[in-house]
């Protein structure tokens, strides 16, 4: 974890996070938005402020040793939790959860969970924990964690990091301070070429696929094929998919830090955004109906195939 890449945009929310916490602030906040816009880097931006050695209005400094810290992911007062990509039989897990032994002590749980290291001092100002896809939160992850919620140690902080207090359960959103992250400007991001996320103002994406060009490339050539493929001989076509569900499969087993990546899913359905209204909201059905598959640990390649069987009947002549 670090600063880098640095913060697209979100002035004004910079500002608005500096007046919340010029005194004490809260403890627990929720940052709302779109996955992608940039929730995290707000976050750890939050973390190192509030734990900068320089003096204001300069923090943070990006030069004190808290700073260096944090921007080597070395900060030994900010801790990340995440939903876990595996099960404890190490199967990929591809519905996230936040489970009860990553927050609190449980047998057989995490040696060093998220609530114990809260209650120690830190090194510098504040303890903060970011807590990304909280909507991921089991009930009985939520509910033992809901008295540190509430009152978390005088130097502590709870970052939670959702879509909007509406994605949460209502105990764990009722204790949140909330501030909203919108779309930011993504101009100097259109050398890529047509991405779905220039549309929607999320740079989280964009600065993925910025960073490995030759794999959304490859995705993005992939797709297309899939789709000229569609009013084609059908092997082309199943030829077509099952590229398309290897690199699928890629993405998710990758997947370990998702800050907004646009798998080959979504790029075909922003693809196919140029049928005619009635069929793109037909293809868009069967797209999820796929995702579905793949959740339920379906078979990549048998669901892409039932999908491009599907978008065959579908595809304007």
């Amino acid at each position: 974890m670090s600063l880098a890449p640095e913060i697209v945009g979100h002035e004004a929310v910079r500002v608005e996070l500096r007046r919340l916490f010029d005194s004490d602030g809260p403890h627990t906040l929720l940052l709302a938005g779109p996955e992608g816009v940039g929730r995290r880097p707000v976050a750890r931006w939050l973390a190192a402020l509030l734990n900068c050695q320089a003096e204001p209005p300069s923090r943070p400094c990006g030069r004190c040793s808290s700073c260096r810290a944090l921007g080597a992911g070395e900060h030994p007062d900010l801790r990340e939790v995440a939903p876990g990509r595996t099960t404890r039989s190490g199967r990929s897990r591809r519905r996230r959860e936040i489970t009860i032994d990553q927050l609190v002590n449980r047998a057989q749980g995490d040696p060093d969970p998220l609530g114990p290291w809260l209650e120690r001092r830190p090194r510098f100002r504040r303890r903060v924990a970011i807590l990304d896809h909280a909507e991921s939160l089991t009930p009985a992850a939520a509910n033992a964690f809901l008295k540190m919620l509430e009152e978390p140690p005088a130097w502590a902080l709870v970052v939670l990091i959702a879509s909007g207090p509406e994605a949460l359960l209502p105990t764990v959103a009722s204790r949140c301070a909330c501030v909203r992250l919108g779309a930011v400007d993504v101009d100097s991001y259109r050398d890529l070429g047509p991405h779905p996320a220039l549309r929607l103002g999320l740079p989280g994406p964009l600065e993925r696929a910025r960073s490995n060009l030759e794999g959304f490339s490859e995705a993005r050539d992939a797709v297309a094929g899939l789709v000229a493929a569609l009013n084609g001989d059908l092997i082309d076509a199943l030829e077509a998919a099952e590229r398309v569900a290897k690199l699928a499969e890629a993405a998710d087993d990758g997947a370990a830090d998702d800050d907004g990546a646009i798998s080959p899913l979504t790029l075909l359905r922003e693809t196919l955004r140029a049928w005619p209204a009635p069929r793109y909201a037909a293809a868009v059905d069967a797209v999820e109906r796929c995702e579905a598959a793949l959740a339920a640990y379906a078979s990549a390649q048998l669901a892409f195939t039932t999908l491009v069987l599907d978008l065959r009947r579908l595809a304007p002549g």
